[in-house]
């Protein structure tokens, strides 16, 4: 029987069970540059989990949907491990505070730039070793697709352009040997302090190869979805379940703060699709919503309240949208800006979890799980209004 999970009256965000196995009591250490390297660690560590997962059993099992949907949180994972590892190397290298908050709002996402910048802070011999140019000619690749760190995370950029314009094969393995070399450089250069000499199994320096053994491959690049955020929505939500399983199976609870911003981002994929995909808003005020709200989950509900609303069909006394709404509150207040989960720290350097903070892995899951049901019920719902509004306008010939 499967357990499908949906929103609760009692839902907190904060409860500890009492006979739950996986408590954990988050704290950061302060130091900018262990806390930068740590979070690197686990979301590369969530990373190759998945990917293992994909090349391995999803291929033998030749779960397409998998394999085609994983990708894009899979992607991010592995590069949002470079950015915080590279940016440990700067503040390794760079102590002062000041000097650090500038640094991070010149490089903001940019991996090249990123790069650019450890070269020039400790002078780095980079025309002499090979590694350090493979390394250059990859980040530069990435930092061509997806510069903001946004490509990989919603089905298009902040101009509304997308990064694939056509059905698009791509090789995981290729995916996983890249990013795996680029990892280890710039670990082995935090750790020594030099650019490494070893040799790394790699293909050429970009983040997108295409080829390789059919069922290890992303199909990507749909035409009829290319602006779509199922995908995404799928990718997000589904790795993070992946991921809690693997904390449970495992005991790897170091996989927390990955799956947390998996699941985060599922929630935000999932109002901006109702916003854009299932509303009644008109195109500009629609654009005006989601570069206004961006990451704010309280303010992308409240723009799309008023239709949930209208069609609502619930019975006398059902409190669903009451309960979805302290869902909403809860997450929305413990992660504002969209970086609790991703960062050790936000823009203004400010660390978060100076104190130890205690969740229960399993109940966080649960409720990130329920809130993501309830936001795809409501697609569901408000996509099957809307077509029945199309169909009677095509049929009388209004609207």
């Amino acid at each position: 029987m499967i357990d499908y999970k949906w929103i609760r009256a009692d839902m907190d965000l904060f409860q500890i069970n009492k006979d739950s196995k996986y408590v954990i009591d988050f704290v950061n250490t302060g130091s900018l540059d262990s806390d930068f390297r740590k979070y690197a660690c686990d979301f590369y560590d969530a990373a190759e989990c998945v990917i293992c997962y994909l090349v391995g059993e999803a291929a033998r099992k030749y779960d397409i949907a998998k394999l085609d949907l994983w990708y894009f949180a899979t992607v991010y994972l592995y590069r949002q491990s470079l950015e915080l590892l590279l940016k440990a190397n700067l503040f390794q290298t760079v102590t002062n505070f000041d000097d650090r908050k500038k640094i991070v709002g010149e490089v903001r996402h940019d991996l090249r730039q990123a790069f650019e910048k450890l070269i020039e802070v400790r002078s780095l011999p980079v025309s002499e070793n090979e590694n350090a140019k493979w390394l250059m000619d990859y980040l530069s690749d990435i930092s061509r697709l997806d510069k903001e760190s946004d490509m990989f995370r919603y089905p298009f950029g902040s101009n509304f352009k997308t990064l694939f314009e056509k059905q698009t094969h791509i090789s995981l393995v290729a995916t996983h040997d890249n990013m795996n070399r680029a990892y280890q450089i710039i670990e082995d250069l935090f750790n020594t302090g030099c650019l490494s000499e070893k040799t790394y199994m790699a293909c050429q320096p970009k983040l997108i190869v295409e080829g390789g053994y059919y069922y290890q491959q992303s199909v990507v690049g749909y035409k009829y979805s290319k602006y779509s955020f199922y995908p995404y929505f799928s990718s997000y939500s589904k790795v993070g379940a992946f991921l809690r399983d693997v904390i449970i199976k495992e005991e790897k609870i170091n996989l927390f703060m990955p799956m947390c911003y998996l699941y985060r981002n599922a929630i935000e994929l999932g109002l901006k699709r109702l916003i854009v995909e299932d509303s009644h808003i008109d195109s500009t005020k629609v654009e005006q919503i989601t570069r206004k709200k961006k990451h704010s989950i309280q303010g992308l509900w409240n723009s799309i309240i008023k239709e949930i609303k209208a069609c609502e069909n619930a019975s006398d006394g059902d409190t669903t949208l009451i309960d979805a709404e302290q869902y909403i509150r809860s997450f929305h207040n413990l992660d504002k800006n969209s970086d609790l989960f991703r960062y050790p720290c936000n823009k203004n350097m400010e660390p978060y979890f100076v104190t130890a903070k205690k969740f229960d892995i399993e109940n966080v899951a649960s409720c990130f799980e329920e809130l993501c049901n309830f936001l795809d019920a409501v697609d569901i719902e408000l996509s099957r209004v809307k077509e029945i509004e199309e169909e009677m306008a095509s049929y009388y010939g209004f609207y």
